[in-house]
């Protein structure tokens, strides 16, 4: 049996216009209000997403992003899909604490 992978009905595409507190898509500005940033950020996606009549939204966050990672648990976000990412050399890279950003590997 073929495994079903996950085609949303709506696609949301936004971009750092549809945002407020400095965002880009998928990142916030580094810096002392990161983690507030960040929570505008998914708000913000969340919000857009409902004003379209889209009932979920669809994001991956490495979870060696911990302080991201909590406040999308927190949010109720869950996990759907585990990806594996490797770095050469084997050094943090963007996935470490303190960096909010959202991935997409589907």
């Amino acid at each position: 049996m073929a495994k079903q992978r996950y085609e949303p009905k709506k696609r949301l595409l936004f971009d750092k216009s549809d945002l407020e507190h400095g965002s880009r898509p998928g990142a916030v500005r580094s810096g002392p209000d990161a983690s507030k940033r960040f929570g505008a950020l998914l708000d913000a996606a969340g919000a857009l997403a409902a004003s379209v009549g889209m009932s979920k939204v669809l994001a991956g966050v490495n979870t060696a992003r911990e302080e991201a990672y909590a406040q999308m648990i927190g949010r109720g976000f869950r996990g759907v899909v585990n990806v594996v990412t490797m770095h050469r050399p084997n050094e943090p890279g963007y996935s470490r604490p303190g960096v909010f950003a959202l991935d997409d590997w589907r």
